[in-house]
């Protein structure tokens, strides 16, 4: 069995081509979901990307005495670029053009500049190839070349040059004498007495396509009289989007081995006559008397009486297209009429549809959304759709594939496969929901990184596809993590210098706040993608130059959000900042290099303008108090990592400002309904200052007398001893390495303080997760030898009695429990 679409996988477009085999020639074209490349198809396709094809064949063919065979050989070709093409079609010296060395089959240069790349004398050195298929379908095939090919291609059996409007006269097509299989489809074909004559020369025509012919004249509609020569011989016939007679309906019984009829009609735009082409009960006495019939498509036409679209089933046919009815719902036994059934109407019918209508972009818009729409529910309704997600799932990722320009189709894809794959929990996913799911994943990431280098500007194609990468990214946390990473750094850049340039101009802009909004949305997606990595990935990550990039974008959103904080357009701007800090934070947690590379790139700088700015908003709106603290908040966060490093915590001090910022946040009080916030601003402020004073006196810069050493030591122990000690909050830690170090180190008591109420708040809240990760890090014998050292404070005493006594609770096994 043959199949044109397995040779030429990803060149399905308007490729038509029929099945055929050793004893017979199939009667219709069957439609096949891409399948999983072959390794002969993967090896052709890496040849091609990585060798100077021509001289090595030619050299290893000459040498070994060997010939390339036509399987092998139509795949290298298809693979091949148009620069590679040309080198090899551009001399008689080529390896593909040398009789010897190499035997062409089928060749596919649709989509393929001919005439405007390769040289008029190309054909003539294939010449010696006798080809049996040829698609020429998009490409800018000219008259001369098409008369040469008819001079030397005699026993060709299949011919596709749709789509190629530079061609006016058809007679050198009719020179094939040979043909099985014709497209003409969208080309300038003209169906007259004078060519309709020409298909007697056709004695082996089984298949032919007259799809989307022009009208030359108002009145002039394509006659079904005109076909009397291959109306005992024709086995298919596509006039969808064609323009016929449809008096001449009677005609149809005359096609005596007609297997495959196509008549479906979509109007162009809203508005349009759908009753051009009509369904109705004369036509459908026709059709049922049409014995031979398997496969019918009256997508779009008027069904006029709804008896007419009963009288198929007797048909008993494979497939029936009626994609585009708004009239569907009476019909209420559809899957009887067909074994096979294409409509909007139920999840099977759209899976048909989405395989049958891979050409036609518009039909498949609307199969998309109706797919998203008709599968959410189904959740919500408790209905299972289990035994064709699989199915759905990879021909969504084929139309995500076949379409990369097409905004449109990649933003609906995208949200298909996010309700296909949303009843897969993905953070507790253990193994495959099915098989070849672990595959369709990986071609998804594939996939939606390269829509989002291609739609970078955007919004609603970005924010699927980066929904769609956290969720496959939580189910593969390595693959392509540093592509994936790379994709959003490259969608920055782009927003950036649209910031830039609008803050330059002075522009209040549509671009400037959708700039804002998808720079928001991609640093969201930075986050999220880290906390899914390793951490190891961290250190790696912040060479790409992503902490230089977001430090850019914050100072572009800074800029804006200063000049109105209080107004719609600053808090906008605060929302990038928020998740701009928020990643920042996440991304130099325990990592000292990423603190470096936050520090010499002017981050200090742009932490204490961020935090005049929050301390100055003055307003009696709950929804912007919680975002400034919220994001004083995730300032502090990574002020803090900053200050866990020995070696940069010096450049804390160097600011009075700083200091200052720090002293006064531990005991901040902004109303705000975020108790969890607050906390972690005086929590965070208040171990800053602990980690600078832990280094002892000496090493204090700051000369203000109101923040001298012993003034803030007593600011921090002041501080600790107000808070609740079960205060919920949301900071997670991998390792209480950070705290331990204040306690290993000789340094005054309020700092130990604060460090031990760190310990004990977190293994009160938490203890499934603390509690062994205390043990864990060692943090008992600590505590053990710091309440026992003489001269410790009462305070500090109790607090580590309470965490010893929590480390010692055999109901708390050793196990860290994940978050």
């Amino acid at each position: 069995m043959y199949n044109i679409q397995r040779r030429f996988p990803s060149c399905e477009h308007n490729v038509k081509r029929i099945r055929t085999c050793k004893t017979s020639v199939t009667k219709y074209p069957v439609i096949f979901s891409v399948e999983v490349p072959t390794l002969l198809e993967l090896c052709a396709r890496k040849v091609s990307q990585k060798l100077p094809v021509n001289q090595i064949f030619k050299d290893y063919l000459q040498k070994n005495t060997f010939t390339l065979n036509n399987r092998i050989a139509d795949l290298l070709l298809h693979y091949l670029t148009d620069d590679q093409i040309i080198d090899l079609l551009s001399s008689d010296d080529s390896f593909l053009c040398s009789p010897g060395l190499c035997h062409l089959n089928e060749l596919c240069l649709s989509k393929r500049k001919i005439d405007g790349l390769i040289p008029e004398n190309a054909m003539e050195y294939l010449s010696h190839n006798r080809l049996d298929a040829l698609s020429l379908s998009e490409s800018d095939l000219t008259q001369t070349t098409l008369n040469h090919l008819a001079a030397t291609q005699q026993g060709l059996l299949h011919l596709d040059i749709s789509y190629c409007l530079c061609i006016e006269v058809f007679d050198s097509v009719f020179a094939f004498k040979s043909l099985t299989y014709l497209n003409l489809e969208k080309t300038n074909f003209k169906l007259n007495p004078a060519s309709a004559h020409q298909f007697f020369m056709l004695k082996n025509l089984r298949w032919l396509g007259l799809s989307k012919l022009k009208k030359h004249t108002q009145e002039s509609k394509l006659s079904l009289q005109l076909l009397t020569s291959v109306t005992s011989q024709l086995s298919g016939l596509d006039l969808s989007e064609t323009c016929w007679d449809m008096t001449q309906h009677h005609k149809f019984a005359h096609f005596k081995c007609l297997e495959y009829l196509d008549i479906s009609h979509y109007p162009e735009g809203p508005g349009q006559d759908r009753s051009a082409v009509r369904f109705d009960d004369i036509i459908a006495n026709t059709l049922s008397t049409m014995k031979t019939l398997k496969s019918l498509d009256i997508s779009g036409c008027h069904i006029h009486q709804q008896e007419s679209i009963y009288k198929l089933r007797d048909l008993k046919l494979d497939f029936l297209g009626i994609v585009a009815q708004d009239d569907l719902y009476f019909i209420q036994d559809i899957d009887s009429l067909a074994v096979k059934v294409a409509s909007h109407r139920k999840l099977e019918h759209i899976l048909v549809l989405l395989n049958k209508y891979k050409n036609n972009v518009a039909v498949l818009e609307q199969a998309l959304k109706n797919l998203f729409t008709l599968h959410r529910n189904r959740v919500d309704l408790g209905y299972s759709s289990a035994h064709i997600e699989p199915q759905l799932f990879e021909v969504v990722l084929n139309t995500l594939e076949r379409y990369p320009a097409g905004e449109q189709i990649q933003h609906v894809a995208a949200a298909c496969l996010y309700t296909l794959n949303s009843n897969n929990d993905m953070q507790t996913l253990a193994s495959e929901p099915y098989p070849g799911y672990d595959r369709h994943v990986r071609k998804g990431i594939i996939l939606l990184v390269r829509s989002i280098h291609t739609h970078n500007s955007q919004f609603d194609v970005l924010k699927n596809c980066m929904g769609m990468l956290s969720q496959f990214g939580a189910y593969l946390k390595e693959f392509m993590f540093y592509e994936i990473v790379h994709s959003y750094i490259y969608v920055l850049e782009r927003q950036k210098s649209i910031l830039e340039r609008s803050r330059v101009l002075s522009m209040e802009d549509l671009s400037r706040d959708k700039a804002n909004k998808i720079s928001t949305l991609t640093v969201k997606a930075i986050n999220t993608s880290i906390c899914q990595s390793a951490c190891g990935k961290k250190n790696t990550v912040g060479k790409m130059r992503l902490i230089e990039t977001i430090l850019e974008i914050s100072r572009l959103g800074f800029s804006m959000f200063k000049m109105s904080p209080h107004e719609p357009n600053g808090i906008n701007f605060c929302d990038l900042l928020l998740e701009t800090w928020s990643t920042l934070w996440n991304i130099t947690d325990e990592q000292a290099g990423n603190c470096d590379r936050f520090v010499s790139h002017g981050g200090l700088d742009l932490y204490l303008d961020t935090y005049y700015v929050c301390s100055q908003v003055r307003t009696e709106d709950s929804t912007v108090t919680k975002r400034i603290t919220t994001l004083i908040r995730n300032m502090l966060g990574l002020m803090g990592n900053i200050a866990e490093v020995s070696h940069i915590r010096p450049k804390l001090q160097e600011s009075e400002d700083m200091i200052r910022s720090f002293y006064m946040l531990r005991s901040y009080n902004r109303d705000s309904d975020s108790e969890c916030d607050i906390i972690e601003i005086r929590y965070s402020a208040a171990g800053i200052l602990s980690h600078i004073c832990s280094d002892g006196p000496d090493k204090w810069q700051v000369g203000d007398d109101e923040l001298s050493y012993d003034t803030v030591l007593k600011g921090i122990e002041e501080a600790v001893d107000s808070w609740n000690i079960n205060s919920k909050r949301s900071i997670n830690y991998k390792s209480f390495n950070p705290i331990l170090h204040i306690l290993k180190v000789d340094c005054p008591y309020p700092c130990k303080l604060w460090a031990v109420w760190a310990l004990t708040n977190l293994c009160q809240t938490k203890p499934f997760r603390f509690v062994p990760m205390l043990r864990r890090d060692g943090g008992v014998e600590l505590l053990n030898k710091l309440k026992d050292s003489p001269g410790c404070p009462d305070n500090i005493k109790h607090l580590s009695t309470i965490t010893i006594m929590k480390a010692y609770d055999p109901n708390i096994g050793p196990e860290i429990e994940e978050t």
